[in-house]
């Protein structure tokens, strides 16, 4: 299921060659209570590096070394093939060995040649080996040092041990897991550079499963989802309204700069379960599960049927997953064996400091107005912020516009589609690729004589502008801070007898 092959590795460029390796050692050390910072790297593999691509500097001794044989260990990392002249070459530019390979030597380390090129069977890499103590044959205490070949093959082994990063190999060279992606490779082109993490200091968690319902900040709230997922088989679904930034919080879960003692990216596994995945995320825990895989998987827009199926996979005596599930949920009860965390809107101050990082060619004034109305809600401030042209600014505008800013954005009104949408909003749902005479479409179109076919326009031309999410054929308007005022709109419109017979259809 995870296999990633020698050719894979082979397929990789330059720089992501070096990125593998620096995430396959950063992973060993942290699997193994080792501190991160015991890692540098240097630029291009081509580059002058002194013939150190990756080097590991830890002060700790190791009780269990694997692909990291020395607690001081150089690895040089070449997209070439490297046979025994070339190896000698590398070592010796000149006659000369390297510095950096002397220093290694004098500190009983470890020397490590990566080459993507070529599967080495015994003989030839022997051959490679050999080449290498025959480069050190005139160094004093040469034998000091541990040296090794790393050939493609080796290093497919070494990625198979980390579920998040064969993800990110698979994604790389075009062939990935459909729908499925690594923990740093999780959000779409547009949103590939994240903004910081920003974090106040005011209660946004309530933990569901407390008798008291008890309040966290945000950063103790992070500190006790990272305490849960880090033990296989523990359970977490975090729920909340939609665009107050759940995706974005479990994603910091996982950020060297957010808090102490992160979480490891290498073993996580990341879908939308509102998208169409191969395999579903059920089969990814039961193939994680019969593998034996250490792994933390995240599934976003997880329905509580879905969390409810999961749940007894990963908590199963075999696994070794841990599970988080993200949602807005509505249901009252609590799903078995799970920590539930919900969180809730943050401060107008939190909302403008986002503002001032993503846009910050808006005016403080402009940004105070969108946090306001926004009511700690990321995604409408986003919508709103996002209307605003060059030199444009809110001036006095009331809440009735502002809304309408989030519905319209850049185009021109549209009341049919505004009223579409105002009848949508009565349902928390909707069946949305379904318009035939007897579908969800027509009984909401029948309010006001509408065609379920428009509807369905409606829907697609709404998902367009931010306000639609999909759940599978499922189709909602949100967040509520957009839905609610619609459905509001509706009701005023409708009379009490036809508002009374749509709900006995339903």
């Amino acid at each position: 299921m995870f296999e990633v092959t020698g050719k894979d590795i082979t397929n990789l460029n330059d720089e992501d060659l070096r990125s593998l390796v620096v995430r396959l050692v950063l992973a060993e050390l942290k699997s193994k209570g080792y501190p991160r910072s015991s890692v540098t790297a240097g630029g291009n593999q081509d580059a002058a590096d002194g013939g150190i691509d990756v080097r590991v500097e830890c002060q700790n001794e190791f009780s269990d070394p694997d692909f990291i044989p020395r607690p001081l260990t150089g690895f040089q990392v070449k997209k070439s093939d490297m046979p025994a002249n070339t190896i000698i070459s590398e070592m010796r530019p000149k006659g000369i060995l390297r510095e950096a390979i002397c220093e290694l030597v004098s500190s009983s380390g470890a020397y490590i040649i990566v080459s993507a090129q070529g599967s080495v069977a015994d003989k030839p890499l022997a051959a490679r080996r050999q080449a290498i103590r025959s480069a050190l044959e005139d160094v004093p205490d040469a034998e000091q040092l541990h040296t090794d070949f790393y050939d493609r093959d080796r290093i497919a082994t070494w990625v198979g041990e980390y579920p998040g990063i064969a993800s990110w190999v698979r994604n790389r060279v075009g062939r990935p897991f459909s729908g499925w992606s690594s923990a740093t490779d999780w959000e779409d082109g547009q949103k590939s550079i994240l903004k910081p993490y920003l974090i106040s200091d005011k209660a946004c968690l309530v933990d569901e499963c407390s008798h008291e319902l008890k309040y966290l900040t945000v950063e103790e709230g992070i500190d006790r989802l990272r305490s849960a997922l880090k033990t296989p088989k523990q359970c977490v679904r975090l729920i909340g309204l939609s665009g107050l930034g759940k995706t974005r919080l479990v994603q910091a879960l996982f950020e060297n700069e957010v808090g102490e003692n992160p979480l490891d990216s290498s073993i996580a596994l990341y879908t939308d379960f509102s998208e169409e995945t191969v395999p579903s995320a059920r089969g990814m825990a039961r193939d994680l599960i019969g593998e034996c895989q250490r792994a933390i998987l995240i599934v976003d827009n997880c329905n509580p049927d879905t969390h409810t199926q999961l749940v007894k996979l990963c908590s199963s005596e075999a696994s070794q997953v841990s599970l988080i599930t993200v949602e807005y949920d509505v249901r009252d009860d609590e799903p078995e064996r799970t920590d539930v965390f919900r969180l809730q809107a943050v401060s107008p101050e939190l909302v403008t400091e986002w503002l001032e990082l993503s846009f910050p060619k808006i005016s403080q004034i402009d940004r105070g107005k969108i946090a306001e109305f926004s009511d700690g809600n990321f995604r409408v401030a986003y919508a709103i912020a996002h209307t605003l042209g060059k030199g444009e600014t809110l001036g006095r505008l009331k809440s009735g516009e502002l809304f309408k800013r989030i519905f319209h954005q850049r185009n021109k009104p549209n009341p049919q589609l505004l009223q579409a949408a105002e009848d949508l909003s009565l349902l928390y749902s909707v069946d949305g690729e379904d318009d035939s005479e007897k579908s969800e479409l027509a009984q909401i179109g029948s309010i006001r004589g509408v065609d379920p076919r428009y509807l369905y326009e409606a829907i697609v031309e709404m998902k367009k502008r931010g306000v639609v999410q999909a759940r599978g054929r499922y189709r909602a308007i949100l967040p509520q801070a957009v839905a609610n005022p619609l459905a509001a709109n509706a009701i005023e419109r409708i009379s009490s007898a036809r508002f009374d017979q749509f709900c006995s259809n339903l």
